[in-house]
């Protein structure tokens, strides 16, 4: 039951990192900000802006 249970936490850790959750989580520690629609709207504005500003090569 144990490997069942560190599997599942192990889905859920990567499904949150896939979604960019963990990394708002750390966002909103490291500004000290609350949690609130226009603070996710201007972290992923600014997280989708930095990845799609800068041009690829080749």
């Amino acid at each position: 039951m144990r490997v069942l249970a560190r599997l599942w936490t192990t889905l859920v850790g990567i499904a949150r990192e896939l979604s960019d959750e963990s990394a708002y989580a750390r966002h909103l520690a490291y500004t000290g900000r609350p949690h609130s629609m226009g603070e996710w709207h201007s972290f992923s504005d600014a997280r989708l802006r930095r990845k799609y500003q800068q041009g690829k090569c080749c």
